[in-house]
This record gives structure tokens, sequence and C-alpha cells, in this order.
């Protein structure tokens, strides 16, 4: 893998998570029961996600009581507008802190405010 491609995988995995993280019912991105998912960068770690060149793993905590199933699909739509990949969510723990957010206006309420907030990276922009 080129420095060029190294590159594109870094900001995909940071555009995720934030697109990821913006989503109320989301209470925290998931490394893993050993906390193996993950993707490294210079001096830090981007938990939860890995973008490579087949696909896009999200593993993520959920707020209890949202519908888990819900949840996962509203990260999935959004993160198919992110990567040209196919997307996988796993959910790895339910979370009863915090909510629901007492300050929801920077979350993700609809699919369209994600390029608000993130770049399209499919474009490379």
């Amino acid at each position: 893998m080129s420095t060029a491609d190294a590159g594109r995988e870094i900001d995909a995995a940071e555009v995720v998570a934030d697109a990821v993280l913006a989503i109320p019912e989301v209470a925290d991105l998931h490394g893993g029961q050993f906390g193996e998912v993950g993707t490294y960068l210079p001096g830090r770690r981007v938990t939860g996600v890995v973008v490579d060149e087949n696909s896009c793993a999200v593993h993520i905590s959920v707020h209890y009581p949202a519908d888990v199933r819900g949840v996962a699909e509203r990260v999935r739509a959004v993160v198919a507008r992110l990567v040209d990949v196919p997307v996988n969510v796993t959910v790895g723990d339910l979370s009863t802190a915090g909510y629901p957010p007492e300050n929801s206006e920077d979350a993700v309420t609809e699919l369209s405010t994600v390029t608000e907030i993130a770049p399209n990276i499919r474009e490379g922009n």
C-alpha cells in the first residue's frame, strides 16, 4: 500500500468516526473484546473503525433503550454515504449513561446532514 493509500485510509477512518459519533443513539465507538478494532495513526488510534480497500468495519456502543437494530441501520446508512465499500456495523455494548443527550443540536438527525459534518471521501474532497 502506498503512502497516498495509507493517507486515504487514515482520513476515511477519522471521517467515519466523527460521523458515527454525531448520531445521538451511539454512545461511543467500541474497540472489540480485546481492543483489536481500530485504525492506527501516528501518535494515536481511531478506536472502533477499520477502513480498507474492501470494506469498512464500524463497532459501536449504543445507548439503552434505543432500538439497536435501527441504530445499526442508521450508522450503516450514514457511513455508506462516506465510503465506497460495503459497511459492516457491529454493536459491541449497550450504555445507560447520558441518554438522551442534553445537547443534541449538533446531532445527525437526517442522512442529508452527514455531508455537512464530514466531506464525501468517495469523491476525494
